[in-house]
């Protein structure tokens, strides 16, 4: 019998509400059995993972690698960010700047994007559509093609084409969707609410980093809340809020569910760890959209973690430029948004360790849920027979220290400085093939190119040049 391509032994993975230790078996870029190492075939190579444990790699669906400038960021550096931080697929968003690529407002700038990421990307990777005004004939097409869901800006041109949406469009978008699978997706913020509050700011002179969270209250974003579930449930639509900030919203969520209301909501890591104070210290580098909250928010958000009115996690990955530097004295000139993909699964696992996140919570948040919500679970976000062989070796003992100039992205700064984490991920492996290696943040491998696009749900349809548009 012909060996297999990998063969992991002794590795301990979670299964059933344990951690068991057993043998993973790859072959063809999937696992193909877990077993016993007395029933372990031979294989091509061998990863002794005696002491580690054997996890899912993070599936990341909120990444920014095509927006920006793109000396400074792109899926090719995107995706070696994942790889170091155990995020073995990602979900770009469909804001793009051309010409390097433009939104995915139609087939064709999908099948663009896609081209972008089968040259660069190191992992796999799926892509969000975007809905406005001038597209809504395209939105069929675009779930057809396979995008995880389509998503609408209430407030804000993200760029040239791809433009904010009323309510009347919000609502046509919905129904397109409806009963597709793919969910609206929204950055839920009031935006009269804003630029009202925003107006009174700049009037009065108060310009600097610490007022930027009074210029986007918390009733922006329970109040659109409250609106696209309405909308989504009058439509039929499944609704996603992408990062919610505030603990404030939580009740309105809670209230949409039990009416009915197909919604699902994602935080970030950083709507976890920094509070307001943050500003003192990081300054401009401290503004995100939507901005940091309150202490008493941020615990909100924590207990929502836990208790699933959040239901999963992404990192919103950005790397902005040098203008965000200390010393800006006008926040509202300063792009927003922090780089995250690479921290997110380290700095997240400290929570398993230590307690305040059960281990199945933890893998579910940062795997299985946002797998399930787009359609891609069990192909990712699971260690199953016929999954992709995608999965992160992490060493309960391991100690490293969080220093930007360490990090693989293109960023000036990490909002996680300095931290020190114990727990860590010692080895990426993307569908049987190890992408980064040592201890985090290790040594990703020039091996870009290898990553493939995963379409969302079932399609039967072909993009431009022959992309596949149906999972395998």
């Amino acid at each position: 019998m012909s060996p297999v391509d990998l063969v992991v032994r002794s590795a301990r993975v979670r299964w059933a509400g344990e951690w068991v230790e057993t043998g993973v078996v790859v072959d063809g870029g999937r696992i193909v059995r877990l077993a016993k190492d007395p029933q372990l075939p031979t294989a091509d190579r061998t990863i002794d993972a005696t002491g580690l444990l054997l996890l899912p790699g993070a599936v990341d669906t909120h990444t920014h690698f095509t927006y920006g400038r793109p000396d400074r960021t792109d899926i090719g550096t995107g995706s070696r960010v994942c790889a170091s931080g155990g995020v073995t697929t990602f979900v770009e968003q469909a804001a793009s700047t051309p010409p390097h690529c433009p939104p995915t407002l139609t087939v064709a700038s999908l099948g663009a994007k896609v081209a972008l990421g089968r040259a660069e990307s190191l992992v796999d990777f799926g892509v969000h559509g975007g809905g406005c005004s001038g597209n809504l004939a395209e939105i069929p097409s675009l779930v057809r093609a396979g995008v995880a869901g389509v998503k609408v800006y209430m407030g804000w041109n993200p760029v040239g084409e791809y433009t904010a949406c009323d309510d009347a469009t919000i609502l046509t978008v919905a129904e397109r969707l409806a009963g597709t699978g793919a969910p609206l997706e929204v950055h839920a913020e009031n935006p009269s609410i804003v630029a009202e509050a925003t107006r009174r700011l700049k009037e009065a002179g108060r310009t600097r980093p610490e007022v930027y969270t009074d210029s986007r209250p918390t009733l922006a974003e329970d109040d659109a809340v409250a609106r696209v579930a309405r909308i989504g449930r009058a439509a039929g639509a499944a609704v996603h809020i992408v990062h919610l900030s505030s603990g404030f919203t939580l009740p309105t969520v809670r209230a949409a569910r039990a009416a009915g209301t197909d919604l699902s909501v994602e935080t970030c890591p950083h709507y976890l760890y920094f509070d307001t104070s943050a500003y003192a210290d990081r300054g401009p580098y401290a503004k995100v959209n939507p901005p940091l909250r309150s202490r008493a928010e941020v615990e909100a958000m924590r207990a929502g973690v836990r208790d699933g009115t959040v239901d999963f996690l992404a990192s919103d990955h950005a790397a902005p430029s040098s203008e965000k530097a200390p010393g800006a004295e006008d926040i509202f000139s300063i792009p927003p948004g922090f780089p995250g993909s690479e921290t997110m699964y380290p700095v997240l696992l400290q929570e398993a360790f230590r307690g305040e996140i059960g281990w199945d919570r933890l893998l579910y948040l940062l795997a299985e849920g946002p797998a399930r919500r787009y359609g891609y679970y069990p192909r990712k976000g699971a260690i199953l027979p016929g999954s992709d062989a995608d999965f992160v070796l992490v060493d309960p003992t391991a100690t490293t220290t969080i220093r930007n100039d360490r990090l693989h992205h293109h960023s000036e700064f990490t909002m996680f400085e300095g931290w020190t984490l114990t727990g860590v991920p010692v080895r990426t492996v993307s569908r049987g093939v190890t992408v980064a290696e040592g201890t985090f943040p290790g040594t990703v491998f020039d091996l870009g190119g290898r990553g493939e696009y995963v379409p969302a749900r079932a399609g039967g349809e072909r993009g431009p040049g022959g992309f596949p548009l149906t999972p395998r």
